[in-house]
This record gives structure tokens, C-alpha cells and sequence, in this order.
């Protein structure tokens, strides 16, 4: 018996079972007239977000706190959608991922801030039909936001559909490589900013997705840079701490990989890092540290 304990909505509860192991379930009218302790109607369950370890639930959780709950069900259309277009099914964290990238995203548009994939020519070369359904996706954001999304947007989603696919493959050596590189960067950041990152946080969990995304398409892909760099120079100009750390990292990648970041990699850096320092730097001051 599976029993409500929290409504964040009429469409999204958090629920747990007679092990009290929880679970985000979406449903249209799943928690409307009901309260905690109510049992689930089985029959108005859409999705069920298994999220086994504590990490992902608490991930979610907090990101129903910051995020509004019509981009959860703006995501879940999407990804309905895309699971049919493409045949496959996707396993549950691309919700917390890509629900993040396209509330992240609209917010960007709303502030004047247009992010160019580097990748872009990849995506579309690489993965066609990805990138096709991700199209689709953006005419969905449309239809319900009104704000129209350009084509490395599309391919930023792409990325979330290629990375959340359900397929078996050998990672075990390449995961710890890139494991190594991810926890070389976080000790740069940590020893630049002079401060310890809260490991549990939606912003760090973010930065480590845009890491393992940067690591993936830097073997043996070409990689191109943009003429237009504006917006990379007014960032920079903004936040020169994050900048600096930035060539830090930079130079870590150039010794231990042989490869520099491009502007527009450096620009996408520079938010991330500005995002998770800003964040952590409120905790701090809200503890009195």
C-alpha cells in the first residue's frame, strides 16, 4: 500500500510504501481532494520516480522547491513525447536533469542570456534523430511558455535524451577516469574559493552533469569556437573571480588532457561555477561562517 506524504500539487505527490521507501509520482488529479496519509488512487499514476538512493530523492525534492511545479509537468510532457519519438525509455534522473536545464533555461531567455553550444555541429551530425525530437521539444516549450528557444537549446536537450536512454554499455574504466578529472576540478574550485561544497546540493549536482557532459564530447571530437564572444567578455568582465578560477581549470585540462576550453566552453564554465559559489556563499553567510 502505497500512501501519500506530501503534495506539491494536484498533479505531483511524494509518497512512500509499507517499507517507507519514497517515491515521486505524477498523475493528472493524483492529489486533488486528497491529504498526507491518504492511500494513492493506483489508477491515476502516470510515472512513478523510483530514485532509489537518497541522493536523487533529496535532489528532486529540492528541486520542487526551487522550481516551479508547471516545469515538472512541462518536462513530463516532453519526455512522454520523446520516449514514443524515439522509441526507447529513459531512466529517472533525466527528469531532475532536464526538468533543471529547461526551467534554467527559460530563466536565461527572460535575462538576455543566449548560450551557444560548442557542440552543436556534433549533436546534429551524431545524434539526428535526438536533436529532431529535441526540435519538437522546443515547439512544446513554446506552445506552453511563449518563449521560442533557439537550436542550441535543442541541442542541449539532445544531449539529455542521449544521456538518459536506458542502454547497458562497459563505463566501469571510463566512469573512473572521468570521476578522477570531476574531483581534480572540484579541489580547484574548492582551493580557489577558499570554501567546502555541499555535496547533496542541486547546484552541485548540476555542475558535475555539465563536467561529464564537457568530458564526453572533448575525445577525439573537433570542437569548434564562435566569432561572436560578447556575451563571453561581459560575463568575464562580471564575474572576474570565476574567471580566473576558470583559467585555472583551464590549464589543468591543457596538462592533464592536452586540450584548452573554448570561449563559449569558458562562458558555460563561468555560469556553472558562479551559480554553485553563489549558492554555497548564502549557506555560509546564513550559518554566520
Amino acid at each position: 500500500m502505497v500512501r501519500i506524504k506530501k503534495i506539491y500539487n494536484n498533479n505531483i505527490i511524494l509518497a512512500h510504501d509499507e517499507k517507507s521507501v519514497e517515491k515521486i509520482l505524477l498523475g493528472k488529479g493524483i492529489g486533488f481532494g486528497k491529504k498526507e496519509g491518504d492511500e494513492v488512487t493506483e489508477e491515476k499514476v502516470e510515472k512513478i520516480f523510483t530514485l532509489e538512493t537518497k541522493e536523487l530523492v533529496d535532489s528532486f525534492v529540492n528541486l520542487v522547491h526551487e522550481i516551479p511545479i508547471k516545469h515538472f509537468e512541462l518536462t513530463n510532457i516532453i519526455i512522454k513525447e520523446a520516449e514514443k519519438q524515439l522509441n526507447t525509455t529513459f531512466n529517472d534522473s533525466i527528469y531532475i536533469g532536464l526538468t533543471d536545464h529547461i526551467n534554467y533555461a527559460l530563466f536565461r531567455h527572460k535575462q538576455g542570456e543566449h548560450i551557444r553550444n560548442a557542440f552543436l555541429w556534433e549533436i546534429k551530425k551524431f545524434y539526428p534523430q535526438e536533436y529532431k525530437v529535441a526540435l519538437h521539444a522546443l515547439e512544446t516549450i513554446y506552445y506552453y511558455e511563449k518563449i521560442k528557444l533557439t537550436e542550441h537549446e535543442a541541442s542541449f536537450i539532445a544531449l539529455h535524451f542521449v544521456n538518459g536512454q536506458n542502454v547497458e554499455s562497459d563505463i566501469d574504466i571510463k566512469g573512473n577516469r572521468e570521476n578522477a578529472v570531476i574531483l581534480d576540478i572540484l579541489n580547484i574550485i574548492k582551493f580557489h574559493f577558499k570554501m567546502e561544497i555541499e555535496e547533496d546540493s542541486i547546484n552541485y549536482s548540476r555542475f558535475v552533469t555539465h563536467l561529464r557532459f564537457f568530458l564526453e564530447r572533448i575525445n577525439g571530437q573537433v570542437r569548434y569556437d564562435s566569432d561572436d564572444n560578447q556575451l563571453f567578455k561581459q560575463v568575464k568582465a562580471k564575474y572576474t573571480d570565476t574567471y580566473q578560477c576558470i583559467l585555472k581549470i583551464d590549464a589543468y585540462f591543457q596538462s592533464k588532457m592536452n586540450v584548452s576550453m573554448t570561449t563559449e566552453e569558458q562562458l558555460y564554465f563561468i555560469l556553472h561555477i558562479n551559480r554553485l559559489t553563489n549558492r554555497e556563499n548564502q549557506i555560509r553567510s546564513h550559518n554566520g561562517l
